[in-house]
């Protein structure tokens, strides 16, 4: 018979507070209203489950921005690798990294910590092929995007387009 205990205090585990996530895509849910400034119309625009592939993720460059600013790096993902980590799952594009100890790093963990910034967005390519547009009885327009074909960024963002995306701080322990 084998017995384990522990007679010893618990500590808490020391965190490192620097770890952002959250969800810059989400599958099938309505954006607010767009302007698609080619056709000159007003659309909502939904994002299929599946519109983000393991291969596309493969082939591409990634860069987790401050606000779609690329002047304000946080983090990269370089065909799987770099600072900025991507997982597709059944909610979204998840993507997480450490905050690089910055000016803008530093600003974007206080930002998210007080609740000032709370969504996460992204730039991406459709091709109209992997779209599909309805119009609804009102006139509003809704885009469809059933592939993208290339994802340039990860924002997070004050303003976002989709108010289902996230952005948090994770308090986990070192390593």
């Amino acid at each position: 018979m084998e017995i384990r205990s522990y007679s010893g205090e618990f500590a808490t585990p020391k965190t490192n507070g620097r770890q952002i996530s959250g969800y810059a895509v989400v599958w099938g849910v309505q954006s607010q209203i767009l302007y698609d400034a080619t056709n000159n119309r007003m659309f909502k625009e939904i994002i299929n489950q599946g519109a983000i592939t393991p291969e596309l993720l493969k082939r591409s460059d990634v860069r987790g921005l401050l606000e779609h600013n690329r002047e304000r790096l946080l983090a990269r993902y370089r065909k799987g690798l770099g600072t900025l980590s991507l997982r597709i799952d059944g909610r979204g594009l998840l993507y997480s990294f450490l905050s690089p100890n910055t000016t803008d790093g530093n600003f974007a963990l206080e930002m998210v910590n007080r609740g000032d910034i709370t969504g996460s967005s992204f730039a991406f390519r459709a091709d109209d092929k992997d779209c599909t547009w309805t119009k609804d009885s009102v006139g509003m327009w809704t885009r469809k995007v059933n592939k993208i074909s290339g994802l340039y960024d990860v924002s997070i963002v004050s303003d976002p387009a989709y108010n289902q995306t996230s952005v948090t701080v994770e308090h986990i322990p070192y390593r």
